[in-house]
């Protein structure tokens, strides 16, 4: 990745699948030249000629023969993503006419671009932090909005702030400590080791508050998925839909609709899970529905929580009840469906019979005119409980690399505040103490991204896509 920053590297830069347009996109001194080889504008005029943060609409030209309709957004460095020259290929979002449009400029001199390459050029060129590049890896990671949120807030630079007053202050101790090497002849201390020991502890004790007080950005990575499980036609595709907002499933009369598992983001309480919709369970011998019935039941074994959802005018099936009752799932919630199609007298013995049984709470709700689907949001929230992420709060959000880097530094300063304890004068240990300091400096560097190395920047980038 260091050695290349010279070359023009091309990647996909749209989400995977079709869609209806897609990005190629393209980095480096020779992106807008490679660009214009392939693109015919409708104005015929070249994109060299043309001004950075500009749209220019045409064809891209696959080979002789081909070509695909396309709009072209130069942006010439610095005021790029990269800080380079950058162009972006907008056209048809199908796969193989994207990794067309890919190789036909790797025929024309661009490399591939590796995992991340794209973030590490603009980290590499100053446009951001090693923070801020990792905060993008998080937000293309985004499931739910919390995630997102908790990603942005970490290109905020909050803890980049945090982190370089201190390394400032360590910097300066390190100078004194220093100046008293260089000056050992001479009759002067610049400073002595309790003042040293002393602003080495009030560093300590931020670095430490920072640690107990910011919020790890790995726990908003692990969202609880919930399972809606049932027989079929019991309307749990029309009941994600309801509670994700979204038509993500096909519901229709017919049994045996959903095949595969089926997901999306909901609110649930005051959090956020994953809920998945998969196919009915039956006593069905068809190969294909035995099948999906086996995936059903190995998921429901693998989720935080089972949202039984059963037919309020077929609630006693025992087959349900048995197979619910095989799994090893340790939280239950019963949303018995289909409540506008009885009166509310059934609804609420139906309900009591079903609490009965000691599975889980039950819920009445319908899924055609979303009755009881909040009381239904907040039992699944209470269920889930502190596996689920609520809020962003105020705190600065920290990586596991992150506080590992401000746990050694952290480590580095004590072993420097222990040498000034059998101290008389700073000089006495002033040869290990600058050693200390730098090592100190250095974790701390590797925080913001002042100190980098070919290991570091593979382990931060590594977690890219390609194409970002």
């Amino acid at each position: 990745m260091l050695d290349r920053l010279d070359e023009t590297i091309v990647a996909i830069s749209s989400a995977p699948g079709f869609g209806a347009l897609g990005i190629v996109r393209l980095s480096g001194h020779a992106a807008i030249v490679i660009a214009d080889r392939m693109a015919t504008t409708d104005t015929g005029e070249r994109l060299a000629g043309r001004p950075g943060s500009t749209r220019v609409s045409g064809n891209v030209r696959i080979d002789e023969q081909a070509s695909l309709p396309a709009a072209f957004y130069l942006f010439r460095g610095p005021h790029s993503y990269t800080r380079q020259d950058v162009v972006e290929i907008h056209t048809v979002g199908s796969p193989v006419a994207l990794d067309l449009v890919r190789r036909k400029a790797i025929e024309l001199g661009a490399l591939a671009a590796g995992p991340g390459e794209f973030t590490a050029r603009a980290f590499l060129s100053g446009a951001m932090g090693l923070a801020s590049a990792e905060a993008v890896a998080g937000m293309i990671r985004a499931q739910t909005d919390t995630q997102l949120r908790a990603s942005r807030r970490m290109m905020d630079g909050t803890l980049a702030k945090h982190i370089t007053e201190m390394r400032d202050e360590l910097a300066e101790l390190l100078a004194l400590v220093e100046a008293d090497i260089d000056f050992a002849e001479e009759p002067i201390e610049f400073i002595t080791p309790k003042v040293l020991r002393d602003r080495l502890g009030e560093i300590t004790g931020r670095l430490q508050r920072l640690l107990r007080t910011a919020t790890s950005v790995e726990r908003f990575d692990v969202v609880p998925h919930i399972l809606l499980f049932g027989p079929p036609n019991a309307g749990k595709s029309s009941l994600m839909n309801r509670l994700s907002g979204t038509n993500r499933a096909i519901c229709a009369a017919a049994a045996g609709t959903t095949r595969d598992v089926l997901s999306a983001p909901i609110r649930v309480g005051r959090g956020e899970a994953i809920l998945l919709d998969t196919a009915g369970v039956d006593r069905s011998e068809d190969e294909i529905i035995a099948a999906t019935r086996a995936m059903t039941v190995s998921t429901a074994e693998r989720v935080d929580l089972v949202c039984m959802v059963l037919d309020l005018a077929k609630p006693d099936d025992e087959h349900v009840f048995e197979t619910v009752r095989s799994l090893d799932t340790g939280r239950l919630i019963i949303a018995a469906n289909k409540c506008d199609l009885v009166s509310a007298d059934q609804a609420r013995q139906i309900g009591e019979r079903l609490r009965s049984r000691g599975l889980g709470p039950v819920c009445l709700v319908s899924a055609r005119d979303g009755t009881g689907l909040d009381a239904l949001r907040n039992a699944l929230g209470e269920a889930l409980g502190s596996t689920m992420t609520t809020t962003l709060g105020e705190s600065v959000l920290i990586s596991d690399r992150q506080g590992a880097a401000v746990n050694e530094a952290s480590e580095a300063i004590r072993r420097a505040a222990c040498l000034t304890e059998a101290a008389r004068e700073t000089i006495d240990c002033a040869d290990l103490m600058a050693f200390e300091l730098r090592e100190a400096l250095d974790a701390l560097g590797t925080v913001t991204g002042e100190v980098t190395t070919e290991d570091l920047l593979g382990q931060v980038f590594a977690n890219f896509c390609i194409g970002k």
